[in-house]
């Protein structure tokens, strides 16, 4: 019995203390993966200002390099993936085919979050506070509300979220700037939905739209600017299957999950683009082309716009591209653009409320 003891008492040493220090040895070999969507924390220094928050601070540093986190977490949600389970304790939902959506936005889904009418006309005030100085100089101004994801694949939503309105924050903002505002508010949700059921407008395993989304992005403000008709046909394009992206990237599921909406636009146009410009991790860029439109395009956004540069690049010959929140980075009066856009996904519509600065 003795022996016994002491047997059980190496293996429980083993099996608590040994795991760490074979982590960080080894942890090159293991692999390790930052898969939860954020900054890893870093180690905090411990000095008299700091003594009394510093181990909260090491628990949040402890828990984002916890050793085989990441397999832990894999082994989790291989398990909820192939039972079928929701995953719980994420801020990822499944929907049907494994369709992933994004849960912080899934309130005004259902139709709970919304605006009040404070918060409508700050957005209005900041938007002209923005527009108007460069519409005197000359620009054409608009604003365009991509829609969260799953506003435009309700039937792919799990049955079990059930929706008290389908209106959405994006609907509330159009329906209050209509006549209060001379600028168009473009808001796409209903034609995305109609495209969405024959051909693929947003990622399976992303927040975003893909490709195709961005450029019918391009093509509706075009029409808006111009007053060209949209496309009667869609772009020749093909498929690209991947690894999943960021919503199956915030479960560790990326290889399990493959990304299967991947869209590459044939375009066909004979135009050049280049990209001359890019400044603090893409808060700052430049695109250019040979288009025959000799048009500048100022565009305030998100990550959405990514999409959208890639085919309205081909419309006109500039876009310089800000992300929301970095217009100090450059001169308004200095721009002079012939177009500014405002394109935030609905979830980011909060921002409109605060100012742009």
């Amino acid at each position: 019995m003795k022996n016994h003891g002491i047997i059980f008492l190496i293996c429980f040493i083993i099996l608590v203390f040994v795991p760490v220090p074979v982590f960080f040895l080894f942890r090159e070999q293991i692999g390790y993966k930052n898969t939860e969507n954020k900054a890893q924390s870093e180690f905090p220094e411990l000095t008299a200002e700091n003594y009394s928050t510093w181990t909260k601070r090491f628990e949040e540093w402890f828990l984002d390099v916890l050793p085989f986190k990441t397999q832990f977490i894999e082994l989790y949600r291989g398990f909820q993936l192939h039972s079928e389970q929701d995953f719980v304790q994420s801020d990822v939902i499944r929907g049907i085919d494994n369709h992933l959506f994004y849960r912080k936005t899934i309130e005004n889904y259902k139709g709970i979050d919304r605006f009040t009418d404070n918060e409508l006309e700050k957005i209005r005030h900041n938007l002209e506070e923005l527009f108007d100085p460069l519409s005197r100089h000359g620009a054409e101004c608009l604003l365009y509300i991509a829609p969260d994801k799953e506003q435009v694949y309700p039937s792919l939503m799990p049955a079990r979220i059930q929706r008290i309105s389908e209106e959405s924050k994006g609907d509330q903002v159009v329906s209050y700037l209509t006549d209060k505002v001379s600028f168009p508010v473009l808001y796409p949700k209903r034609h995305l939905t109609e495209l969405s059921l024959t051909d693929p407008v947003y990622y399976t395993t992303d927040t975003h739209w893909n490709n195709l989304g961005g450029w019918i992005a391009a093509a509706q403000v075009r029409t808006a600017f111009t007053g060209a008709p949209l496309p009667k046909n869609m772009p020749q394009f093909h498929y690209y299957k991947s690894e999943g992206k960021d919503l199956a990237g915030m479960l560790g599921l990326s290889e399990q999950i493959p990304e299967q909406n991947g869209v590459a636009i044939d375009y066909n146009d004979g135009i050049s683009v280049w990209k001359p410009e890019t400044v603090d991790h893409g808060k700052l860029q430049r695109f250019m082309s040979d288009a025959p439109v000799q048009k500048k395009m100022l565009l305030i956004g998100d990550s959405f716009s990514e999409y959208f540069m890639q085919s309205a690049i081909h419309d006109i010959t500039e876009i310089h591209f800000v992300t929301y929140g970095e217009l100090y980075r450059i001169n308004l009066d200095e721009e002079d653009p012939d177009y500014v856009v405002v394109m935030l996904v609905e979830r980011n519509l909060p921002f409109l409320v605060h100012g742009f600065y």
